[in-house]
């Protein structure tokens, strides 16, 4: 597999590009790119945490918008999953060929595709709480 640069992550495909690519790449540069798009949000999500707990309306204003940012990454990452998840299932079927060479990868970027679900709905959520001052301990009694 080849060194993918910064500029490959951020720059568009062309369509021909992309079907010369192997699984395996595919995999890696969605990896690189959710990635790179993970460590940008973090100090932003430490920012929103810090502002949407303190600064009242405005507080609120930028943590609705902080969740509401995070939801569609959120989004993104359930379309993906559906999406690789169609393409696991289905694949048998049109493609004799497909499920030998190709499972380890598509399993790998469903799980990828899910992971990334899951971190945005977490950081979704930890701002909607932050928001509004919701900890487990009002809820649960240890």
């Amino acid at each position: 597999m080849r060194k993918y640069t910064e500029r490959d992550l951020d720059r568009s495909w062309a369509s021909e590009e992309v079907r010369s690519l192997s699984e395996g790449e595919l995999t890696k540069l969605a990896f690189l790119r959710d990635y790179k798009n993970f460590i940008f949000c973090i100090p932003i999500v430490f920012a929103l945490y810090f502002i949407s707990g303190r600064f009242g309306v405005i507080g609120k204003i930028a943590g609705w918008i902080g969740v509401f940012t995070f939801g569609l990454f959120a989004l993104q990452g359930l379309f993906n999953t559906g999406v690789v998840f169609i393409s696991l299932v289905v694949a048998p079927f049109l493609d004799k060929a497909a499920p030998t060479k190709n499972i380890f990868w598509k399993s790998l970027q469903f799980v990828i595709s899910f992971g990334n679900f899951a971190i945005y709905t977490i950081l979704a959520l930890v701002l909607f709480a932050r928001m509004y001052n919701l900890t487990l301990n009002k809820y649960i009694s240890w």
